[in-house]
């Protein structure tokens, strides 16, 4: 029994070659934490990053809302009225690929504004007027501004000749008394939205269908011309 404590007793005497055993290693506080993550520039740098980005959205968020608050309203347009002295058609071109249109049309366009934070900048304002499909004459307009809230009347009148290629329609609407006539407006605007700043250009396009009394029909003249609703498009 002796033989077997002593062995025992040399066994633990002998120098251990293993792995150190750690003690463990107590959890950081809070406040411990915290110290050591201000003082990692790894950890500074991830941190501005989420930070930077919550402010983006957020910027992002509110730009989009008062975005969708002040979403401009479409421009309304009306052809007050509508002129036609002269409105013939006969004889041919040299070609012979239509007959000559000979026409003098002078009408009255009004433009709203409806918006109140908006003016409107035209960059380009063009009158355009077509018979059957087919444009027969064209008014430039110089740029111009139109306030908010506020209504712009244009006279564009188109004097002169043209050929038409299709007149089918022409004498049953002389019979009738009234030519059935397309005045387009093709536009270029942007929108003041602050002092110095504008928005995006936007193009939107005018139609205006409108019936005007054939100058040669005594009953059409004194019934006269029926103001009219434009289709505008949308800013969008």
């Amino acid at each position: 029994m002796a033989n077997n404590h002593e062995h025992k007793v040399d066994h633990l005497d002998q120098p251990f070659y293993g792995p150190p055993v750690l003690p463990p290693v107590e959890p950081l506080s809070a406040a411990a934490a915290r110290r050591r993550c201000v003082a990692d520039p790894y950890a500074l740098c991830c941190r501005a990053i989420r930070v930077l980005t919550i402010v983006v959205i957020a910027v992002g968020v509110v730009a989009l809302v008062l975005w969708l608050v002040s979403l401009p309203n479409a421009l309304k347009a009306y052809v007050d009225s509508a002129e036609l002295t002269r409105f013939e058609l006969g004889g041919s071109d040299g070609a012979k690929r239509g007959q000559l249109l000979r026409y003098n049309l002078t009408v009255a366009v009004s433009i709203r504004n409806p918006n109140r934070d908006q003016a409107v900048l035209y960059r380009r304002l063009e009158a355009v007027v077509l018979y059957g499909g087919e444009r027969f004459g064209y008014v430039d307009f110089p740029r111009t501004r139109q306030g908010r809230k506020s209504t712009m009347v244009i006279r564009p009148s188109f004097v002169g000749q043209g050929v038409l290629a299709g007149a089918a329609a022409f004498g049953r609407e002389k019979e009738e008394g009234f030519f059935n006539i397309n005045v387009k407006l093709h536009m270029r605007v942007r929108l003041k939205v602050m002092v110095f700043v504008d928005s995006v250009e936007y193009r939107p396009d005018v139609d205006c269908y409108i019936r005007v009394p054939d100058p040669s029909n005594a009953t059409a003249v004194a019934m006269g011309f029926t103001a009219t609703r434009c289709r505008v498009d949308d800013f969008m």
